[in-house]
């Protein structure tokens, strides 16, 4: 009788020989992806100032710079959670994989009806990487994720209300309106 857990299933790798859309048609995807965020700088830096309506809702593109660092910015921010994950999984995973599952999980989270996406990136990182991590060192590196991308932030936010309250209340002056 074999122990299932401790038998390696294939799992996501970094050669994508192995993928079941094949290698070329994942770097076609790659491609289109980067093509399609190139465009929409190009789009918003053509667009000076005009607007669309849409379903009765007005839509505005923003300056070519302001687009790009929306890119920038969202960039970074992706390269910042695959960091966290990969050091969270202690290095066991290379980075370009740790951060390609991060990837499929958000599309997955966005592609199903779940409230939040709750057990979605657990589903996703335990299906890909389930043979090449411990699933208990795997769970334990999500939810850690999750105590630092939700819980974290919101315990920052809570302590800001707090000293802002604070100060607002300590200064009664400055909530009263000039006109009182």
């Amino acid at each position: 009788m074999s122990d299932l857990s401790s038998r390696k299933r294939p799992v996501l790798t970094e050669s994508l020989s192995d993928a079941a859309l094949g290698a070329h048609t994942l770097r076609a995807l790659g491609v289109l992806m980067v093509l399609l965020a190139i465009g929409y700088v190009v789009l918003c830096g053509m667009s000076h100032g005009k607007s669309w309506r849409v379903r009765g809702k007005t839509l505005r593109l923003p300056t070519a710079r302001l687009a790009g660092v929306q890119l920038a910015l969202s960039s970074t921010n992706w390269a910042l959670m695959g960091a966290a994950m990969y050091v969270l999984l202690g290095g066991k995973v290379p980075y370009t994989t740790t951060l390609g599952v991060l990837m499929a999980a958000s599309i997955v989270g966005v592609i199903t009806p779940i409230p939040a996406g709750l057990g979605v990136l657990e589903a996703v990182y335990l299906a890909l990487l389930s043979g090449t991590v411990k699933q208990n060192a795997l769970m334990g590196a999500v939810l850690a994720y999750r105590a630092l991308y939700y819980l974290v932030p919101l315990a920052g936010g809570v302590l800001l209300y707090l000293v802002l309250e604070r100060s607002f209340t300590s200064h009664p002056s400055a909530s009263r309106s000039p006109g009182e």
